[in-house]
């Protein structure tokens, strides 16, 4: 069953403001990935009513970023994530929450497959494309070929060059 959100935890209200705070770059991306059109991709591989709750789609995109970003293992990913309040925070997990499994992380994947990332990147094109990040415009290719004679090396012609 898909959970496309993470029913966000109290766990963190007693806790100092420095340790909430989320570096830049986090911040960013998480600003980026709280939009729902990053979730679409998903739906076409999980029944939205059957089955064990799925881990939710927006903890598995962020590990996924945090995984790609500094080139981590699943295993490694899950053991840093679940060392870290800044990147538990990140990933939307409650500091009582555990962390996926690795194997967890590894089954989503290859569930979806490249489709959902051949998807994900359309989407995310989208929205740079309407945050004018990117300016898309025409490209022109000029495909035209000329024909041209080979000589193609023979053993008697290499000796005698040599």
């Amino acid at each position: 069953m898909l959970r496309s959100t993470t029913a966000w935890s109290a766990s963190w209200d007693g806790l100092p403001q420095e340790l909430l705070r989320l570096p830049v770059e986090l911040a960013q991306v998480d600003g980026l990935l709280d939009d729902a059109r990053f979730v679409e991709p998903f739906r076409p591989y999980f029944d939205s009513s059957r089955g064990r709750p799925s881990t939710p789609i927006d903890t598995y995109l962020r590990l996924m970023f945090l995984k790609f970003r500094y080139g981590l293992g699943y295993e490694s990913l899950c053991r840093e994530v679940a060392d870290s309040i800044s990147w538990r925070r990140f990933c939307h997990l409650g500091l009582c929450e555990r962390v996926p499994h690795p194997t967890t992380l590894m089954k989503i994947t290859t569930r979806c497959g490249d489709a959902a990332v051949v998807r994900l990147n359309e989407a995310l094109l989208d929205k740079a494309v309407e945050g004018k990040v990117l300016r898309v415009g025409k490209v022109r290719a000029d495909t035209t070929v000329v024909s041209a004679n080979v000589e193609h090396p023979t053993d008697s012609g290499l000796l005698a060059k040599a």
